[in-house]
């Protein structure tokens, strides 16, 4: 006699894709399937997403007034086009990068010197408008409207950041922002007193510096390390 082996197809209850991608692993059929979209996660419960959904579940709309792209393990961002399909399970997507269009009153974002790929990326993934300015034989990447924690007098602000020499190697400091910070609470804000002239702007500038215990390390610090050290700075100082 003979005998036949069935293939038996094991459907999971969640998977994260990003989890599986970056292990190497094939993303396993799944009832709900978790994906993210710049800095924020979404569950879908089918493996077929179009642009238009994906946007929207996002809350980026019109969502004609976005780009997407998908990122995968390795290669750079690919452009997802409206009404184009993507099959999260199928094509190894790690995540997607969603940001506005790079049209403000009819001028482009400037680019006036090159990023490394990941920082760009890095970047994109914010979802937010950002430039690269030259200035006074200075390189500064400017983050336009980044959100601040509850307990600043506005909402959101542009942050500069210089790009030092010898970046990777060289380390990361300090932080620009416009318009000037206070706390609602009328409490002072420390070592926020100098003020830098750059794009014919006023930037407040917080004097914050590594310390021993979190000393640069060329090769694992980055831009996206120092602006997360960036947003805990703003944290603390409401908290404390």
């Amino acid at each position: 006699m003979s005998s036949e082996t069935e293939d038996v197809l094991i459907i999971l209850d969640i998977v994260d894709i990003e989890e599986y991608v970056r292990e190497g692993r094939p993303v396993p059929h799944a009832h709900r399937y978790k994906y993210r979209v710049n800095k924020q996660h979404f569950i879908s419960e089918t493996p077929e997403l179009t642009c238009e959904q994906i946007l929207e579940k996002a809350g980026l709309v019109p969502t004609d007034q976005y780009r997407l792209r998908l990122k995968r393990r390795h290669g750079p961002p690919e452009e997802i086009k409206p009404g184009q399909t993507v099959h999260l399970r199928e094509h190894g997507i790690e995540r997607f990068i969603a940001q506005p269009k790079e049209v403000q009153d009819g001028l482009e974002s400037r680019r006036e010197f090159a990023l490394a790929a990941g920082d760009q990326e890095f970047l994109d993934s914010l979802g937010l408008r950002w430039e690269t300015l030259r200035s006074a034989n200075r390189l500064w990447v400017i983050i336009y409207d980044v959100p601040l924690p509850a307990g600043y007098q506005v909402a959101v602000a542009d942050v500069a950041i210089e790009i030092a020499p010898g970046y990777p190697t060289s380390q990361l400091d300090m932080a620009y922002f416009n318009p000037p910070l206070a706390r609602t609470d009328g409490k002072p804000i420390a070592r926020v007193e100098a003020t830098e002239q750059l794009d014919g702007k006023g930037w407040q500038r917080w004097s914050r510096h590594r310390t021993g215990a979190s000393v640069w390390v060329p090769g694992v610090d980055n831009l996206e390390r120092h602006f997360a050290y960036v947003q805990d700075w703003l944290s603390l100082e409401i908290e404390r």
